[in-house]
């Protein structure tokens, strides 16, 4: 009688297992970067980045139904404008992402598996030319890594077998960049809001 209930209570402990069992998947995304205003404690200096699209992909590990870590690498252009009256000064920059993030996932049905995540990485910021009032300058700039934390929240849509949706907002924080040049140097911190979708793909 014991060996008989055994049986369905195995199998159901084994499709329990696989139901829970990790899995990764990838996603490659789009997203729009729309960026935070800064000035200095005296006010005297203003950052203003320019908005931008950014490319980047993910790649999560699935611990189990609810819990799953990601690793996000982006890339992104735009333009520093700094404003220390009397002369305006761009910096175009190659923004390169480089983060983890843990992320939790609530509830899943047939379509939906929403989530949240946060986390931490680096924004690393590769200066172009650089300009004073609209004209080339010589003036000399460095490249520049900063701390930055990430947090978000969105959803996967479920399209069919191995391919999802997923649509999303992140939300980065980081030091401002002053590439090496103290006069520019806003001792804030500036973010970046990123609407996102993407396209999912379940490895296994």
């Amino acid at each position: 009688m014991i060996r008989r209930s055994l049986g369905p209570l195995l199998l159901f402990a084994c499709c329990a297992a696989a139901q829970d069992a990790p899995h990764i998947d990838v996603s490659i995304n789009a997203a729009g970067v729309l960026s935070k205003s800064s000035n200095s404690s005296t006010g005297s200096l203003t950052l203003k980045p320019t908005d931008s699209l950014e490319e980047f992909g993910s790649v999560r590990w699935n611990v189990n139904r609810k819990h799953a870590l990601q690793l996000n690498i982006g890339h992104t252009d735009n333009s520093q404008f700094f404003t220390l009256p009397p002369n305006n000064y761009r910096v175009p920059a190659a923004i390169t992402e480089l983060s983890g993030a843990y992320v939790y996932t609530p509830l899943r049905t047939a379509r939906f598996s929403p989530f949240l995540l946060g986390g931490a990485g680096a924004l690393r910021f590769s200066p172009g030319n650089s300009y004073i009032n609209g004209l080339l300058s010589a003036f000399p700039v460095t490249q520049q890594t900063s701390l930055a934390f990430v947090y978000g929240a969105g959803t996967d849509y479920h399209l069919w077998k191995i391919f999802a949706l997923r649509f999303q907002y992140r939300g980065l924080f980081y030091k401002n960049p002053d590439f090496g040049q103290p006069n520019l140097a806003t001792h804030a911190h500036g973010h970046l809001a990123e609407p996102a979708v993407g396209i999912v793909v379940k490895l296994f």
